[in-house]
């Protein structure tokens, strides 16, 4: 499967279960798509083989998992020279990665994947507290039960504590020995992930206008891998933000894709510009630089968004 094929099959699964996507065509972008439905909001990079993930696009990508307080996701197909697991969760740069079969279990079977991968093989997070009961239960003293098992005393202590994962062959084991289930499920839907939010500014321009921003009372985050420069944010509000010398073609591309992933996350958008005239691309209002120095705060700058939007749909319908 190429990956446009792929990207396809992921979204078709998350429209088919009730999620709003938007999609980006951003060379290099740290997301693909980005899917809401009710309270849960999903920022996924789509890619053939999860390996081609960078660690710039990773770290936007959790930067913006963070922002937003959504969750991050890779799926693809490969790493290295393996086929990933179906039912299977892995990892790259600390973001769950999975099959799209995987997500198809999650979104319509609501079944969640217990296991997970690491050098060396297949883990599971067992409940330790039901194993000491189990254990307890039918008689077994923790050397007995971990001869049976072929670990080590330590290690069993371990897992009663919850403190080590164990392989999934001893997982197995113990739930055909307890018949009962002991692996604890991994809610890829939720994950949270650390990030850094103080990245400094790219260009002389950015730096400006970030400057500016933060004047006006709103927190700013820099994305390097977006069709947005920023992201900012003051109070309940959150604008994406683009900047740019002047307008051009790619302007235009950037600030339609802005629009799209903005009515997915309810966010606005905006697109600051060296020189331009004012104008808005698809509900994101392009302005001056010079603009901004005639706003007085971040309520008055929200309200500028507003106004230039409803100024353009009377425009258009009268």
């Amino acid at each position: 499967m190429d990956r446009e094929r792929l990207i396809r099959t992921v979204e078709a699964i998350l429209r088919g279960t009730g999620y709003k996507t938007a999609r980006m065509e951003f060379k290099g972008s740290c997301f693909d798509i980005v899917a809401s439905r009710l309270f849960l909001l999903l920022f996924i990079k789509v890619a053939t083989n999860i390996d081609a993930v960078t660690g710039e696009q990773a770290e936007d990508l959790k930067r913006l998992a963070r922002f937003f307080k959504a969750s991050p996701l890779i799926v693809g197909l490969k790493t290295k020279n393996a086929e990933l697991e179906e039912g299977v969760v892995y990892e790259r740069f600390g973001i769950y990665a999975l099959r799209p079969e995987t997500l198809y279990d999650v979104l319509v079977e609501n079944e969640m994947p217990a296991i997970f991968a690491e050098r060396g093989g297949f883990y599971v997070r067992i409940n330790g507290g039901l194993l000491r009961k189990l254990r307890e239960k039918y008689g077994y003293s923790i050397n007995e039960l971990a001869q049976l098992l072929g670990v080590s005393r330590k290690s069993l202590n371990n897992y009663e504590r919850g403190e080590q994962a164990v392989s999934l062959e001893v997982a197995i084991r113990l739930e055909e020995l307890f018949d009962e289930p002991l692996a604890e499920p991994i809610d890829v839907l939720h994950s949270t992930v650390e990030a850094n939010l103080d990245v400094t500014p790219e260009t002389p321009l950015e730096r400006e206008i970030f400057d500016r921003l933060k004047e006006l009372g709103l927190g700013v985050v820099k994305v390097k891998k977006a069709p947005f420069n920023a992201v900012s944010r003051e109070d309940e509000f959150r604008i994406l933000t683009g900047i740019d010398e002047r307008k051009t073609r790619s302007t235009v591309k950037r600030a339609e894709m802005v629009a799209e992933v903005g009515r997915i996350i309810n966010s606005d958008g905006i697109f600051i510009l060296e020189k331009t005239r004012t104008e808005v691309v698809g509900e994101v209002p392009l302005i001056p630089k010079d603009s901004l120095d005639e706003v007085r705060d971040a309520d008055e700058l929200i309200d500028l968004i507003e106004e230039l939007k409803k100024e353009i749909k009377k425009q258009l319908f009268g």
